[in-house]
């Protein structure tokens, strides 16, 4: 049996480290989460998982197999969601009534093992998390599923016709890590951005979007760089909320200081000449219906030293002004444009956009409250005129700048 004793003190010593944290982006308040759980040994993880979808404001209920009581007590699963969990089928017939609106319901088959799969391509419910599948599927409602198990058995050729099998009926994949010669059950983050894109995948459904993002780099010598303070937060948030929003495909490139889930195609660059030669190449090889720049990049080049500049005297360096990346995108880009411009005041920048080019402005604050996931207050010119947005954080403003873009 688990030892749910260390567990509890485990996660409630994370929570309390936690809520010293901000406030989370609450977008899952009023859906109804149903978590389908069975007998793999990543089941550990699902507890964490339920919390986190709490903490978004979903109402969670988790329903176990049979076998997966024999390895996490369904107490935990009850501490960790708020509800008791589901255990039997009783005359509540708890597979149906749990899924009575389908337009704010989701179920996750987490983690979902070789067995579960095979017998959801089959058609066959002899157990509670088939049988939530049978109803949930057929009545319209979403389905994300979790895979774990060896890499072989997910390599398997049924296993691999099964999962193909269910997703051209519509059955959405988390894709797992292989690790190990494992297929290990996705992180939380990746989970969590389905769940999102399932309810939300209507505003951006079909759009391919270009993100690039984060700080630039000019060499001083093979050591010394001038730089800025970015940490490539809003890009990340931007590629994370394109892909829950239902973009087909977003692209980032640049760099940010939390690392991207892999379904957003990263492009690294670091130099401004990287950042160009990236951009450029990307824009003539694809074609993308909007690019957001919120790239914090040099507007001066220097003059590299080939070895490191000695210490201990004075040095003077010419800064000389470059062309702007933002010129460069105009010319291969014929959708729509959303350029970030940090300033101490942003009237400067009214009246400047238009129906298909957007200028965010970003006031300075002082003391480096600018940069990474702080309060954000954005001024939005272009389209219909001028809009403002305050949030509490960079996920909930990119969140609403996406929206306003797309006329949601």
């Amino acid at each position: 049996m688990f030892d749910r004793t260390w567990y509890l003190v485990h996660i409630s010593v994370m929570l309390t480290m936690c809520n010293k944290c901000q406030e989370p982006f609450r977008r899952l308040e009023g859906k109804k989460i149903v978590i389908a759980v069975t007998a793999s040994i990543s089941i550990y993880r699902i507890p964490d998982l339920a919390r986190d979808l709490v903490k978004l404001g979903a109402s969670v209920t988790c329903a176990m197999s049979e076998s997966s009581q024999e390895l996490v007590s369904p107490e935990v699963f009850k501490w960790a969601s708020g509800s008791d969990p589901v255990t039997s089928i009783t005359g509540r017939v708890e597979h149906i009534s749990f899924f009575n609106d389908p337009h704010n319901t989701i179920l996750v088959i987490a983690p979902a093992t070789y067995n579960i799969l095979g017998k959801m391509a089959a058609g066959i419910s002899d157990e509670i998390p088939s049988l939530m599948f049978a109803y949930a599927f057929g009545h319209g409602v979403p389905v994300i599923v979790a895979p774990a198990m060896h890499e072989d058995m997910l390599r398997n050729p049924v296993m691999v016709d099964n999962i193909r099998r269910l997703s051209s009926l519509g059955v959405s994949f988390v894709s797992p890590r292989i690790e190990d010669e494992k297929a290990k059950i996705s992180e939380n983050i990746s989970i969590i951005d389905e769940i999102y894109r399932s309810f939300n995948h209507g505003n951006m459904d079909g759009k391919k979007a270009l993100v690039i993002s984060g700080r630039s780099e000019e060499s001083l010598d093979p050591v010394r760089v001038i730089s800025n303070r970015s940490t490539g937060t809003t890009g990340y948030w931007l590629a994370r909320n394109l892909y829950r929003l239902g973009a087909s495909q977003v692209t980032l490139i640049g760099n940010t200081s939390q690392a991207l889930p892999p379904y957003i195609n990263q492009i690294h660059a670091d130099s401004t000449d990287d950042f160009y030669r990236e951009t450029k190449a990307e824009l003539k090889s694809d074609t993308y219906d909007i690019v957001f720049v919120p790239a914090a990049l040099s507007d001066f080049s220097v003059t590299k030293q080939s070895r490191k500049i000695e210490s201990g005297k004075e040095l003077s360096i010419t800064l000389k002004p470059r062309k702007k990346l933002l010129d460069a995108i105009r010319m291969e880009h014929k959708g729509t444009l959303v350029s970030f411009k940090l300033d101490h005041e942003g009237g400067k920048f009214a009246g400047q956009g238009s129906k298909d080019e957007y200028i965010v402005f970003n006031e300075i604050r002082p003391e480096g409250r600018t940069f990474g996931d702080n309060s954000a207050e954005y001024k939005v010119f272009g389209g219909d005129g001028t809009h403002e947005i305050i949030a509490n954080g960079k996920e909930e403003a990119t969140w609403r700048l996406i929206l306003h873009v797309a006329g949601k």
